[in-house]
C-alpha cells in the first residue's frame, strides 16, 4: 500500500510538473492567450443569444422558463470547462495511438493516463468557466429560484460529477482507438452530443430521455442537477445524481487499461 502510494504521489509530482510548464508556454504569448479567450467568449454568448431569442417568443416550454433554461446552460458550460481543464488531454488519445507518441509516456516514470490528462492545457476555459457562473448567477436570481444552504452545498458537488461524467464519456470513446484505428466519428459524435445536454430533458421525447440517461448519460450532466437547483424537484436521491460521474469513471479507466495492454506500439 505505502508503495502504491509512493507511486501515485511520484505521478501527480511529475503531472502537476509538466502542467506549470505548459502555463508558461501559454504565457510566451498573452495576446494569443487574450484573443483564444475573446473568440470562446464570443462563440459562448452567440450561441446563448440564439436560443434565448428562440424561447424568448415562446416564453414557457415542456415547463421551462427563460430564465430556467440559462441556469441548465450556465451550469453545463462551467461543467464542461472544468473537463476541459484536465481531461483536455484525452482527446489525443487516437492520434497517439495511431502515430505510436503513446510510446513517449509508456517509458516516463509516473502513470501514462495521469500524464495525459496533464499534458495539455486548455487556455479558452477560464473566460468559459466566468461567462458560465456569471450566466448561472443572474439566471437563477431571475428565476426566482431558492438557494438554501443545501442548493449551494449542492451546486459545486454537482458541478464536479457532472465535469467527470463528461471525462468519463471522451476517455471511454477515445479508449476505443486501441481496437479501431478510425474512431475520429465516434470522438466527433460525442463531441457534437455535448450541446444536447444544454437543453433540457424534457424537450426530448421519452425514449431520447432514456437514451441520455442510461446509454449516454448526458441527462446526469445538467438536467438532474437542475431539477434540484431549481426547485423542480425536492428528492433526497438528487444527491447520488454527482456519484454519476465517478462510477462512470470506472469502466472508462478500466476500457483504457484493457486497451493499454493490447497496444502495440507502431515503432515509428
Amino acid at each position: 500500500m505505502a508503495e502504491r502510494l509512493a507511486e501515485w504521489r511520484k505521478s501527480m509530482d511529475v503531472a502537476f510538473f509538466a502542467t506549470r510548464m505548459n502555463f508558461r508556454s501559454h504565457l510566451v504569448h498573452p495576446g494569443e492567450v487574450a484573443l483564444a479567450n475573446l473568440g470562446a467568449l464570443v462563440q459562448a454568448v452567440s450561441g446563448a443569444a440564439v436560443f434565448m431569442l428562440a424561447l424568448s417568443t415562446t416564453g414557457m416550454i415542456h415547463g421551462w422558463s427563460l430564465a430556467q433554461w440559462a441556469v441548465l446552460t450556465g451550469f453545463t458550460a462551467v461543467a464542461r470547462a472544468l473537463w476541459n481543464t484536465v481531461f483536455f488531454g484525452t482527446l489525443d488519445i487516437p492520434d497517439m495511438v495511431r502515430s505510436g507518441e503513446l510510446d513517449h509516456y509508456l517509458v516516463r516514470p509516473a502513470d501514462p493516463l495521469t500524464l495525459i490528462l496533464f499534458s495539455k492545457v486548455d487556455t479558452d476555459v477560464w473566460i468559459e468557466i466566468v461567462a458560465g457562473l456569471a450566466t448561472m448567477g443572474v439566471a437563477l436570481h431571475v428565476s426566482g429560484a431558492e438557494l438554501g444552504a443545501q442548493v449551494l452545498l449542492f451546486i459545486p458537488v454537482a458541478l464536479l460529477g457532472a465535469a467527470l461524467v463528461f471525462a468519463a464519456l471522451h476517455l471511454a470513446v477515445t479508449s476505443l482507438s486501441f481496437w479501431l484505428r478510425h474512431d475520429a466519428m465516434l470522438s466527433m459524435l460525442i463531441w457534437r452530443l455535448d450541446s444536447f445536454a444544454q437543453l433540457p430533458m424534457s424537450f426530448y421525447p421519452k425514449w431520447v430521455l432514456t437514451a441520455f440517461s442510461t446509454v449516454v448519460p448526458f441527462a446526469f450532466v445538467g438536467y438532474y442537477p437542475c431539477l434540484y437547483i431549481l426547485g423542480k424537484t425536492h428528492s433526497p436521491l438528487v444527491w447520488a445524481f454527482p456519484l454519476a460521474g465517478p462510477l462512470l469513471m470506472i469502466p472508462a479507466v478500466l476500457l483504457w487499461r484493457r486497451g493499454l495492454a493490447r497496444y502495440s506500439s507502431t515503432g515509428t
